[in-house]
């Protein structure tokens, strides 16, 4: 058996774990350990139970342990969970065990532990002691398996393996020969479930972890704020008699909402073929559990909560809990012969810049819109960055916010990232085709693991003990 054959490539994910062997293009499965209709997991209650079913009728492992697996950096404050549940080693191994017990048994069927060594990706760059020490035990100790290799920054590592083989975009083969000359590197910008992480990665190098930037920005976090916005906006509605006439329609609905229907108006927007309107219509889950209604009835509701919410987590470059200025803030904190380079090279990772790659929002005028992600990022950055905006047109931006609402730009804003202006003229965002945004990480381990890649330390049991002695 060859060694990619006998590898085992899995990936800690803070809501899908992927796991699969070494060579393969995709993972063999995919463990869910929450839903976006679980109430009790998405509001972080504890003794929630993970159903990980293998697929062959009744075997299936119930997990009852905590495991939502952040960033060791990320304030889980705000979902009501704590990492600090798991504070030991040993709870990590009462945690861990048999969920990587199924894995080897139910799912891999490894009969012989010991002839599999493991790559493990992590979320964190460098992920926390305990962790990595009851992992360890559990992985070398207790299953028996021949070596691990725990890999310091995770799936930004070993997304390198597939993004430096990719063909280089348009705006960097047309580039000037300075340029050319300067190490090249991305930036990667990785959209998960709960948290959105970003930091630059140099070609042929390493990751900058002084570039490494977390923030609360996920997906589910964002339809956290959508269903927020929504409760804010009716709460206004129900305080305006001039609304009483609309309001007879769809009283109180978003008072019960959840964040399955969060998730059904944010796909609704993106489903719109031409999505210029100032409403949309919507058959909302919790509305067919409630009322009984058939699969036919909707509601129409307006965009505006939804496309404000949009702004503040991923386009509001004054909000230092923004996508973009996490972004920006990153290039800035890269040495000064990598900023241009990686601001060419920004590429969107994760299952949570999957699912909003075709959002839209309108523009001022309300009928052009800008399309995806991608293009609204790169339009955000270029306004961050002072880049073809003249006075009167940021003057003009600002009447706007206040007109809407939202939080004005002040003067500091404006100029905290005009050290980028030079650089961010080639500003470019791209995802990483022909791989799936939501699998690269595991199909980049899955080629570490077939490269072998001798000269890095795989750890054995042998060297547990050694540990363990001194």
């Amino acid at each position: 058996m060859s060694i990619h054959n006998q590898t085992i490539v899995v990936e800690l994910g803070s809501s899908n774990i992927k796991v699969g062997f070494a060579g393969e293009s995709t993972p063999r499965r995919v463990l869910c350990s929450s839903r976006i209709n679980n109430t009790a997991a998405t509001n972080g209650a504890g003794g929630w139970t993970v159903d990980i079913n293998d697929g062959v009728g009744a075997r299936h492992c119930i997990w009852n342990n905590y495991f939502r697996y952040f960033d060791s950096t990320f304030s889980s404050t705000s979902h009501n969970v704590a990492l600090a549940k798991v504070t030991s080693a040993y709870e990590w191994e009462q945690t861990l065990y048999p969920l990587f017990s199924h894995m080897l048994t139910s799912i891999l069927f490894a009969s012989r532990p010991s002839r599999h060594r493991m790559i493990v990706l992590t979320n964190d760059v460098y992920p926390p002691r305990t962790f990595r020490e009851g992992l360890l035990r559990v992985l070398l100790d207790y299953l028996g398996l021949g070596g691990v290799w725990m890999v310091n920054g995770g799936g930004f590592v070993s997304a390198r393996y597939l993004l430096e083989g990719l063909p280089q975009p348009s705006s960097l083969e047309a580039s000037s020969s300075l340029l050319q000359s300067r190490p090249k590197a991305h930036l990667l910008v990785d959209i998960g479930t709960y948290e959105a992480r970003v930091v630059v990665s140099v070609v042929g190098g390493s990751i900058l972890a002084e570039t490494h930037q977390v923030i609360k920005t996920g997906y589910q976090s964002f339809l956290c704020h959508v269903l927020d916005g929504y409760r804010e906006w009716q709460l206004q509605e129900s305080s305006d008699e001039e609304a009483e006439s609309e309001r007879t329609q769809s009283t109180n609905w978003a008072k019960d909402t959840t964040l399955e229907d969060a998730n059904t108006i944010v796909q609704a927007w993106v489903a719109l073929s031409s999505p210029q309107s100032s409403s949309i219509s919507v058959n909302l889950p919790s509305l067919r559990t409630q009322q009984q209604q058939s699969s036919t009835d909707s509601i129409q509701i307006p965009i505006r909560p939804l496309l404000q919410a949009f702004h503040c987590f991923y386009l509001d470059y004054s909000n230092p809990s923004s996508l973009i200025y996490s972004i920006l803030n990153c290039a800035s904190s890269a040495p000064i012969d990598y900023r241009r380079v990686a601001l060419h090279n920004i590429v969107l990772l994760g299952g949570g810049s999957e699912a909003l790659r075709h959002f839209v929002s309108l523009e001022s005028n309300e009928k052009s819109t800008l399309q995806g992600l991608g293009s609204q990022l790169e339009s955000a950055a270029r306004e961050a960055c002072g880049v073809g905006a003249t006075d009167a047109t940021i003057e003009s931006t600002v009447e706007e916010k206040k007109d809407d609402g939202s939080s004005t730009v002040s003067s500091i804003a404006k100029q905290r990232f005009q050290c980028l202006k030079g650089a961010v003229g080639g500003f470019s965002v791209r995802y990483p085709e022909p791989f799936a945004a939501d699998v690269v990480a595991w199909t980049g381990g899955s080629v570490m693991g077939t490269l072998g890649l001798k000269s890095e330390r795989w750890l054995s049991k042998n060297d547990i003990a050694v540990k363990s002695s001194d």
